[in-house]
């Protein structure tokens, strides 16, 4: 099934997307939620039946979308092994997902092999960040630079005497990304409603790039831009990293 045909929206991989679990409505939304990124989807029950369908692909899939509950630490690195094999993939990324499990459970999952996690329940853009860190060629690198985290709140922009409304898709203390079909102009200096608590905060920044939607390498963006923060308060700073610290105990194992 490939769910970017016939679509002008640019693929945020070429390469298949397994996503395994029962064929309930859990493994329907996570399907349709990626199809929507666009990419493309292969089903499965298991790691197993996965293999089984290599015929019917025409790529290597690049990730393995896999319930929590379905790792089994003493045969998951092997099987995952063996499905590499079949699939023709050299680096099949797996990325478990569930409700969020205690300690001693993560500490399991990390030794069958696992890293990154969508714990909890999450949003597209979540998805997307996650499948992005999977399939980045420096995803075991460590982090340059102050840690983003996934977004999903709207907020409203304003430059030139305009209002924009967007939302956001990641964040950090030195800025953040924006969804929206039409972005302010490179270099435009703006101002932005920061939600903290209760509050929404004015911050001013300036539009670093964008992306609408264009085959120049940033496919793996959604249309929006990015915006560079002026300097913010230490306050406002580390109200920030924590938000972002807490957001990132449902992404990683």
């Amino acid at each position: 099934m490939n769910a970017f045909n016939g679509t002008s929206l640019t693929p945020i991989s070429t390469d298949p997307i397994i996503v395994l679990g029962s064929d309930g409505p859990l493994r329907q939304a996570m399907a349709k939620e990626i199809e929507a990124l666009p990419a493309q989807v292969l089903p499965a029950t298991s790691l197993e039946h996965a293999g089984s369908l290599a015929d019917s692909l025409d790529r290597p899939p690049s990730v393995v979308l896999i319930p929590e509950a379905d790792i089994h630490p003493d045969a998951f690195e092997s099987e995952l092994a063996e499905l590499r094999i079949r699939v023709g993939s050299p680096q099949l990324v797996p990325i478990a997902f569930g409700r969020a499990p205690d300690d001693a459970r993560r500490l399991e999952i990390r030794q069958a092999g696992v890293d990154l996690a969508l714990f909890g329940r999450f949003g597209r853009h979540a998805l997307r960040f996650q499948i992005n860190r999977a399939l980045s060629p420096w995803a075991d690198r460590a982090p340059r630079g102050e840690r983003r985290a996934p977004k999903e709140w709207r907020t409203r922009t304003f430059s030139a005497g305009k209002e924009k409304s967007v939302r956001c898709y990641s964040l950090s203390t030195g800025g953040a990304y924006f969804v929206t079909p039409r972005p302010w102009i490179v270099g435009s200096d703006i101002a932005l409603e920061l939600p903290v608590g209760r509050e929404r905060l004015l911050v001013s920044g300036q539009i670093l790039y964008t992306n609408e939607g264009s085959s120049d390498g940033r496919r793996a963006l959604p249309s929006g831009m990015a915006v560079a923060f002026r300097p913010l308060s230490e306050h406002l700073q580390q109200v920030i990293r924590e938000d972002v610290t807490a957001t990132h105990e449902a992404l990683e194992v």
